[in-house]
């Protein structure tokens, strides 16, 4: 990543009606990823690419109020319909706490209480449904200032949310070694609980997460989920293992998945991982997932 500092007189020299000192990050990845799925027998390779540009501004008044604006370009494969925005939010901090405003569902109010169990990165993961729910456009987000060491409590609404009103809050207890973090959400149809567990032990990492959603329906349209993962740094090199199952209100087995990733940071900004990954679906009719991912990730 690489950080500038913008003085006022740079400001107005390009152009800006800001008189004020601005520090400028902007980072960038792209990711190059080919895939072999031995279940699919139509087209079992195939070759994608991921591209991130990601610019945050910051800025502390002489009161001390802290704020930010941060705006991500993402684009995914090639041709039409492959670019977007991915994130575009901004924030207000001070000893009142942090206020979030997000306009691509971003939810970072609620970030980094979910994703225990997301140790092997990437690789397939469908119908594992784990993390928060979350909402899809503009919202509002407050987190509370540090009531004690460790803990964090936060809330999230939206009234523009494409199933409704939102609304949900969370809680972390960060102990040092463990990591404990619950999140309640819903919007007029749906409602999600969330309960997530991480330890770690040195270069061991463990973590396990649970999702209960009552998706307002029959009992059949009720998803439960559980995710268990586990990773060991070895210097340059990663490995990680996870494994999750999804069921629905009825305890009727949707969906397994497992999978083991292997990562080597080759030099500072260049990532090589191998991640081996399978998905089995109960259902005669799904598609069950059997898929070697080469990636190649670049960070600058």
């Amino acid at each position: 990543m690489r950080k500038i500092l913008l003085a006022s007189t740079a400001l107005v020299a390009l152009g800006s009606f800001s008189a004020h000192a601005a520090d400028i990050s902007i980072s960038g990845g792209y990711n190059f990823i080919y895939t072999v799925d031995g279940e699919n027998t139509t087209d079992e390779t195939d070759t994608g690419a991921e591209g991130d540009v990601n610019i945050k501004f910051s800025n502390t008044t002489d009161s001390g109020i802290t704020t930010t604006l941060n705006y991500g370009l993402h684009e995914t494969g090639v041709g039409a319909g492959g670019q977007a925005y991915d994130d575009l939010n901004a924030s207000m901090s001070s000893d009142f706490g942090t206020i979030y405003f997000d306009s691509a569902g971003d939810d970072t109010a609620l970030g980094g209480f979910d994703a225990k169990s997301d140790k092997a990165g990437e690789g397939s993961q469908t119908g594992a449904l784990q993390g928060i729910m979350g909402t899809n456009n503009l919202s509002i987000g407050y987190k509370l200032p540090a009531v004690m060491d460790g803990l964090t409590i936060a809330v999230s609404s939206s009234d523009t949310d494409d199933s409704g009103e939102y609304f949900g809050y969370g809680i972390g207890y960060n102990m040092g070694m463990l990591n404990a973090s619950y999140v309640k959400e819903g919007t007029n149809t749906v409602e999600a609980t969330y309960a997530g567990v991480s330890a770690s032990f040195g270069e061991i990492s463990l973590g396990v997460d649970s999702v209960d959603r009552d998706n307002g329906g029959a009992a059949t349209a009720d998803r439960e989920a559980i995710g268990y993962g586990a990773s060991y740094a070895m210097g340059d090199i990663t490995l990680a293992y996870e494994m999750g199952s999804l069921d629905d209100g009825a305890g009727t087995d949707i969906s397994d998945h497992s999978q083991i990733a292997a990562s080597y940071a080759v030099a500072p900004g260049i990532t090589a991982i191998i991640t081996q990954s399978e998905v089995d679906v109960a259902d005669a009719g799904g598609t069950d997932e059997d898929k070697l991912e080469i990636q190649l990730k670049l960070a600058f």
